[in-house]
């Protein structure tokens, strides 16, 4: 049953506190949202128990998870930009930029450390290109499955881990709902940053037509569906860029915005005060 792991934590355990899971999506820079939702639900006593991420939500979800405090996820987000995390691709035929920058970049940020040693469990989806697999991440490395989540095919390269050729995960499950009941939660809060529908944004330039191009596969394949977890947070980010960086701090608004509807619910069946 498509179902079944929600079903059987939703069963309540008397005097057992609920485990709250997060699933957080892809979205490229629009990921930057997912800071503006977790900010509302750290201020608000709202903690995760658990968490899972596909591509941009890799990112965030992988950071938080090792410790980092959510204001220097969002400086992080404020100060990057693509030079630093990217190179042309010159050996590999597989794309047009290599991401081996991006994942020294999570090295330098989070550390060299692999998910054992992660705060909060956590885990990473990726597609395995060539048998067309969803394959989960949730152990060995960190920096190396974040990249491999976050791998827009034809645009970043491919990784490679335990013998397979992985890209992001959004093409097969953009918003791991499922994976987090299945990690143990009880109730499933989910960040979605994912386009759907008609994009109200302007492409500007090759990058974000492939991107747009990424967004259709999705919807097709992995479009997530809002009742299958408990909170479903789905922020306004159409009408901004989901390429540059300029329009990150809008991005965090919108994530914070889009929250805070949510909260008195909540914290009222979370029995958070």
């Amino acid at each position: 049953m498509k179902n079944i792991n929600r079903l059987l934590h939703s069963i309540p355990i008397p005097g057992r506190k609920k485990k709250v899971g997060l699933a957080l999506s892809g979205g490229s820079t629009y990921g930057a949202a997912h800071v503006g939702v977790m900010q509302v639900l750290e201020e608000n006593c709202i903690q995760p128990d658990i968490i899972a991420g596909t591509s941009a939500g890799a990112l965030v979800g992988a950071a938080y998870c090792a410790g980092v405090p959510l204001h220097e996820i969002e400086t992080l987000f404020r100060t990057m930009g693509w030079p630093s995390l990217l190179k042309i691709s010159i050996r590999n035929s597989l794309s047009i930029f290599d991401t081996q920058p991006m994942e020294d970049f999570l090295r330098k940020k989070i550390g060299d450390i692999e998910f054992k040693d992660l705060k909060i469990p956590f885990a990473a989806v990726a597609c395995d290109i060539q048998t067309g697999e969803k394959i989960v991440l949730d152990s060995g490395p960190l920096a190396p499955a974040v990249r491999a989540s976050a791998a827009i095919p034809g645009l970043f390269s491919p990784v490679e881990i335990n013998g397979r050729l992985l890209v992001d995960g959004g093409i097969v499950d953009n918003l791991p709902i499922e994976q987090v009941y299945s990690m143990g939660a009880d109730y499933v809060i989910a960040s979605d940053v994912s386009k759907h529908g008609v994009t109200t944004k302007k492409l500007e330039n090759p990058f974000e037509i492939l991107l747009a191009m990424t967004y259709i596969m999705q919807a097709r394949a992995a479009l997530p569906n809002e009742d299958e977890c408990d909170c479903y947070i789905r922020p306004k980010v159409s009408k901004y860029s989901s390429w540059g960086f300029k329009e990150v701090p809008q991005l965090l608004e919108a994530g914070r915005e889009a929250t805070l509807p949510h909260v008195a619910r909540l914290k009222r069946n979370l029995r958070v005060k």
